[in-house]
């Protein structure tokens, strides 16, 4: 998930003040920190007219995250000032199908499983600027820029984390071939997905082979 440190958390009845400027400084020096998630890249592929695998080694790198085999994918970014590499001036080229993370900014939320909430919500103060502006209601922003899909979306992903990282773990002591378990995880975590179809039931089918198949690797490495 994708967290801003910079930040304080924040409810949904809150007010805060906020102005954008359209400077575009939110979009440079993001080195990293852009994360694409698979739903982003499946919009966006659409959006570019190009398949999964050619949107990934266009526009994004991955890496690994600390001690874990569990890749993430962040939007490449260019020249000097490490600009997100859809910005062009101080314009997004991809503006209707931007990245969830650019959307919400200068808010962000993680799933919450805990006291019968589903989110919590955050408010970046990474820009001296934003404060400064008119009062907004978070509820009505995040009615406005959390689409429904997104919110099942990263329900489902916290769901799939907490059953797919003991698995994981397991398998960083089995198995010396950490590759397979890298395939398996870019597979059905990010390129076995179908444009023409609706994103949210190939999701919840590939997370489902996903652990299965996890459990699996780890059986035939016990037996």
């Amino acid at each position: 998930m994708y967290e801003i440190k910079n930040s304080k958390q924040v409810e949904l009845s809150d007010k805060v003040r906020f102005r954008c400027k359209r400077c575009a400084e939110c979009c440079r020096h993001v080195e990293g920190s852009v994360v694409i998630e698979s739903i982003d890249a499946f919009c966006l592929s659409k959006y570019l007219k190009i398949e999964l695998d050619e949107f990934y080694e266009r526009y994004t790198d991955m890496f690994l995250l600390e001690n874990t085999m569990y890749p993430v994918f962040a939007l490449k970014v260019t020249g000097k000032a490490k600009e997100c590499i859809f910005l062009k001036g101080k314009r997004c080229i991809v503006q209707d199908a931007k990245p969830r993370t650019c959307r919400m900014y200068p808010f962000w939320v993680e799933p919450l499983a805990l006291y019968g909430q589903d989110f919590t919500y955050n408010l970046s103060k990474e820009q001296k600027h934003h404060p400064k502006g008119s009062l907004i209601r978070v509820k009505d922003w995040m009615n406005k820029y959390f689409y429904e899909d997104e919110r099942k979306f990263l329900k489902e992903e916290y769901r799939i984390v907490t059953k797919i990282a003991p698995l994981l773990n397991t398998l960083k002591h089995l198995e010396r071939n950490q590759d397979d378990i890298l395939h398996l995880m870019l597979f059905y975590r990010y390129y076995n997905f179908n444009l023409e179809e609706s994103f949210l039931p190939q999701q919840h089918k590939n997370d489902m082979f996903l652990e299965e198949a996890l459990k699996n690797k780890i059986k035939s490495l016990t037996t």
